[in-house]
């Protein structure tokens, strides 16, 4: 594809440059816009020029850019995105049947700042995050709760295998999702886990009970406020405070 690029503000130019990493991606510089040929498919332009028929992009997020010229090349907005929870969080995003874009992230704050930037530069549908990895899944649905209308829990048993964008794009394209007003109920078996992690991140000083954990599982606290918590509640107990 060929994406006409205008702009005289040579910093920005060479930002834009490094972000393009889609070798079908085809970026031509343009001194003027009499140099707009019609093979141009999508114009990057630093202010949106008037009375110009070609889709026009405005950069914003660069981290998004190549999705935004594949948004505008496919003529796509209210968007899917799969969201595979873990360590490393996979990333998948779904527009008119086709994956856009893929990335993975190690922080969920990060992912974050991706989301709010799609949901404002582009447009989302829904929000697909993966029922799998519950302390991870709680932390992402905490980062987004600011779409939590548009969130739905996807189960992803019998997902396959592979890499965490192909699990993230398993999620998103998977039906019979629940939305998050319908009052998600950790099961036993997720509670349980949940003690254990406490034990664990706590050396084995505590094990916080089900109602802790069960507030973690919903999102309402995290893992650390509900071990200082349990902390509090057994030295109390023991009167040693």
């Amino acid at each position: 594809m060929i994406v006409g690029l205008y702009t005289k503000d040579f910093a920005l130019l060479n930002k834009i440059t490094n972000k393009i990493k889609d070798k079908k991606i085809k970026l031509h510089h343009l001194d003027n816009l009499s140099n707009l040929g019609y093979e141009t498919q999508v114009l990057i332009s630093k202010k949106r020029i008037k009375n110009c028929k070609i889709p026009q992009i405005q950069p914003d997020n660069l981290d998004i850019l190549e999705l935004k010229i594949r948004c505008k090349l496919y003529d796509c907005s209210d968007l899917v995105i799969g969201i595979d929870p873990g360590g490393m969080i996979g990333l998948s995003v779904i527009g008119t049947g086709r994956i856009l874009f893929i990335d993975n992230y190690d922080d969920p704050n990060e992912l974050a700042i991706i989301v709010k930037s799609m949901h404002l530069e582009i447009g989302l549908k829904t929000i697909k995050i993966g029922s799998g990895s519950p302390p991870e899944r709680t932390r992402i649905l905490d980062v987004l709760k600011e779409y939590s209308e548009i969130i739905q829990l996807v189960n992803e048993q019998n997902s396959g295998s592979g890499s965490h964008t192909e699990a993230a794009t398993r999620i998103a394209l998977r039906q019979g999702g629940y939305n998050l007003d319908k009052k998600y109920q950790p099961k036993d078996g997720e509670i349980s886990w949940i003690q254990k992690e406490s034990r664990r991140l706590s050396k084995g000083l505590v094990t916080i009970d089900k109602g802790l954990a069960h507030e973690i599982l919903i999102g309402e606290m995290t893992m650390d406020e509900a071990i200082k918590i349990y902390t509090k509640k057994m030295k109390i107990k023991l009167g040693t405070v």
